[in-house]
């Protein structure tokens, strides 16, 4: 006796969900949707938590409001007695907790109505990278007992779960990771502009964008840049395509001329890391970096915490620094006193690796991207 077809539709049907809602816009929502569904829950919940966490984490429970989350998160996730259940395995509320454990405490009663549950079906998988994630399936109150088969199926899906947590996190890091270098790009005045394999423009960020929208020695037509003369604009064709195919170095400067006497426009040429089969219309294969002179690069310490791992002080005291004020000026700034600044630099030193307050100043302005100090 073979499985029955529609158990192999429905779970295949599942996973492809699952692996779907890892990669969308609004995270693990239809993934939640479907499993509940095939389960009769009401609600489906996966809690994300940091570790060692208090009080914090992120909730997605597509059946429920935001403001009900916040509640969650702010009075109920940490006395939530359904928690540190063993890893990957499938556990109901009543065999873990007790019924009459539940009866003795007001608290539990209050978590219990506020996520509007009678039996929940839970199971906690420890991440490699470190957080914790909980998926909750519940029925509605008065709803009966989740049946030995609606646990098995619950359990089938859980190696797929872990593998999409994973590949999530990392998603996310990834996702971080270019968020701090385009906010670091941005801060810093440098032009971030992407381009296709046939050199199209895929993405820019609002610096490139006011560069290429002065139509001074460069501009954006028809997705693509393109230089004011003729002679640089197919020196610059070239260049590019000499950086995608790997010829000469994997960096390269190319500077613009611009009609209104203004300073060059400095580009930086480098290719995008990418297997050839992956070279598809929205790949990106070239990241151009502009540099334009006569904008002031003024740093926000914010940047520069995230970029050495200082503390706020440290970041506002190393960026004011780095945009040309001195340890009198940083100190009034701030309402500080100037052996307090200075204390603040003999830590931020060792963090960098540096010794004296100009390396602080050099290795700031040369820190992104790396090669737009030679000229």
């Amino acid at each position: 006796m073979g499985i029955p077809t529609d158990y192999l539709d429905s779970f295949s049907d599942l996973v492809l969900t699952l692996n779907t809602s890892v990669l969308g816009d609004d995270p693990w929502h239809s993934f939640l949707l479907k499993l509940s569904a095939q389960i009769d829950a009401k609600h489906g919940t996966l809690i994300l938590v940091p570790p060692k966490a208090k009080g914090t984490g992120a909730v997605f429970t597509p059946t429920t409001t935001p403001q009900a989350i916040q509640e969650y998160l702010d009075r109920y996730l940490e006395i939530d007695p359904f928690v540190n259940l063993p890893e990957g395995q499938v556990t109901e509320l009543y065999e873990y907790v007790g019924q009459s454990v539940i009866d003795r405490s007001p608290d539990v009663r209050a978590w219990l109505s506020s996520i509007d549950a009678s039996h929940i079906l839970g199971v906690d998988l420890r991440i490699g990278s470190g957080f914790e994630a909980r998926l909750r399936l519940s029925r509605a109150p008065g709803g009966p007992p989740f049946t030995a088969d609606e646990r098995q199926w619950v359990e089938k899906i859980i190696p797929h779960l872990r593998q999409g947590l994973e590949l999530y996190q990392k998603l996310e890091s990834s996702r971080s990771e270019r968020a701090v270098m385009l906010d670091t790009a941005e801060q810093f005045a440098v032009g971030t502009v992407l381009l296709d394999a046939g050199y199209r423009v895929l993405k820019l960020n609002e610096v490139a964008a006011s560069i290429l929208a002065e139509a001074d020695g460069l501009r954006l037509v028809a997705s693509r840049i393109v230089l004011d003369q003729p002679g640089s604009d197919k020196a610059f064709r070239t260049l590019l395509t000499e950086v995608r195919s790997g010829e000469g170095a994997a960096r390269r400067l190319f500077s613009i001329e611009r009609p209104s006497g203004r300073a060059e426009v400095t580009a930086v040429v480098q290719p995008v890391p990418v297997h050839s089969f992956m070279q598809a219309a929205s790949t990106p294969v070239i990241a151009l970096f502009l540099t334009d002179p006569s904008r002031k690069r003024v740093i926000e310490g914010a940047v520069v915490s995230k970029l050495f791992a200082l503390t706020p002080t440290e970041g506002n005291i190393a960026a004011a620094l780095a945009n040309g004020l001195s340890v009198s000026d940083v100190a009034q700034q701030l309402g500080i006193a100037e052996n307090t600044v200075r204390a603040h630099l003999r830590s931020i030193f060792p963090k960098i690796g540096i010794k004296r307050q100009l390396q602080l100043v050099n290795i700031i302005h040369a820190s992104f991207p790396a090669g737009l100090s030679a000229h």
